[in-house]
């Protein structure tokens, strides 16, 4: 291809990209890469979702490969340059030999991709969400990587929004679909998981405060990098050398970084490289506070996070979703406790029927009229007894 020829396919690419302008979503996704890659004689063209575990993964979205469409799949991040595209949120460029700096990308090595242009896509905190990138099997001059870097450039606000949309219409679509075991430990696993993967942070876990001790607290679902990890539901841990100790002063605690060294009791900071923490109190209709929700990162958790409207919203979830969850056990207490107050009552009225019949012997025993005042006043608080168990019971149904 002459330099002319190929300055015409740019112009020409770059007015068809315009066209774009009346799709949204997924569809605009990828009839973007579809073009890029039509446009520019590109071999790869993919837009991906960055996946926060221990090793990071990118979802793809949108892609096409030597003119086939390419999504709905997810590769390691960390041996590929999409990972320097990621943790330096800067576009990288090779124009050549591409494979030589990450020979473990399996892909690139077994097709002879050459060359590459990576993109970083941001939301609206400026943190990397994802990713735009374009390879060829053949090497690319420093003037065609330009014209693809100014083409991109002109979108790349434009595919960090719709990325974000795509992102939180799905969260957002899960909120709304929640679980069909509202009010037990399923729902709060659940949302756990929700909460890590929408705000992208490596841990989330929800706690609850301890019944007559307010130095420990328990936790119900503990969430890292994507999965529940349940040997650690309901184990108790102190306030005391945790970051959680400072939800006691205030309701929202935030640690940017430096984790490790504020709290070097806790081991596992430094062994999972978690250096930051946000955590927020839950609290019931009354105000009072009985748990609390906490995130864990090993990159920075930004002051911009409390202030999103997704933020805002996953808070709300959760603390609805613990009050359910404490309703919910309230309510099994007290079921299990409805069968021991009827025995007990049935008991005591067996008793007063003895007494009655007794009380009623002593009236027809001129000589025993004493001992009737007696078992009159005995009678008198037995029934009394009875009266206070069936309240009990009567409140208890009415709590079920």
């Amino acid at each position: 291809m002459t330099s002319q020829d190929q300055g015409w396919r740019n112009q020409s690419g770059a007015d068809e990209l315009l066209v774009l302008s009346s799709s949204t979503g997924l569809k605009f996704m990828q009839l973007f890469v579809d073009t890029l890659a039509d446009c520019f004689e590109a071999d790869l063209v993919t837009i991906g979702e960055l996946m926060v575990n221990k090793v990071e993964r990118i979802n793809v979205l949108a892609g096409v490969f030597d003119g086939k469409p390419l999504q709905g799949f997810d590769y390691e991040a960390c041996v590929t340059p999409c990972v320097d595209v990621i943790k330096t949120s800067e576009r990288k460029v090779f124009l050549c030999r591409v494979q030589e700096g990450y020979p473990q990308d399996e892909m690139f090595v077994e097709e002879g991709i050459n060359s590459y242009i990576g993109f970083p896509l941001k939301n609206n905190q400026g943190e990397a969400i994802g990713l735009i990138q374009a390879s060829w099997r053949r090497e690319i001059e420093q003037e065609e990587a330009d014209h693809v870097m100014e083409t991109i450039g002109l979108f790349v606000n434009r595919l960090s929004t719709e990325l974000t949309t795509v992102h939180d219409m799905r969260i957002l679509a899960a909120l709304a679909e929640g679980s069909s075991n509202t009010g037990n430990l399923d729902a709060l696993r659940l949302l756990c998981i929700q909460i890590q993967a929408a705000l992208k942070i490596r841990v989330a876990f929800i706690a609850e405060c301890m019944d007559g001790d307010d130095n420990q607290f328990r936790i119900l679902t503990f969430c890292q990098d994507g999965k529940i990890a349940t040997q650690a539901e309901g184990k108790v841990y102190p306030y005391q050398g945790t970051p959680c100790i400072h939800l006691k002063e205030r309701d929202t605690f935030l640690i940017a970084n430096n984790l490790a060294e504020a709290f070097p009791q806790q081991e596992q900071f430094k062994t999972e490289g978690l250096t930051s923490y946000l955590g927020v109190n839950i609290h019931d209709d009354s105000g009072a506070v009985i748990g609390h929700f906490a995130l864990q990162n090993d990159r920075e958790v930004l002051e911009t996070t409390l202030k999103s409207d997704l933020f805002k919203l996953l808070s709300h979830r959760a603390g609805l979703e613990l009050r359910q969850f404490k309703a919910e056990q309230r309510r099994q207490s007290q079921a299990a406790e409805t069968p021991s107050i009827a025995c007990e009552i049935h008991q005591r009225l067996a008793t007063i029927q003895q007494s009655a019949t007794e009380l009623e012997g002593h009236i027809n025993t001129p000589h025993r009229q004493g001992a009737a005042a007696t078992n009159l006043k005995t009678l008198q608080h037995q029934i009394a007894d009875a009266l206070g168990l069936l309240r009990q019971l009567e409140d208890s149904s009415k709590d079920t």
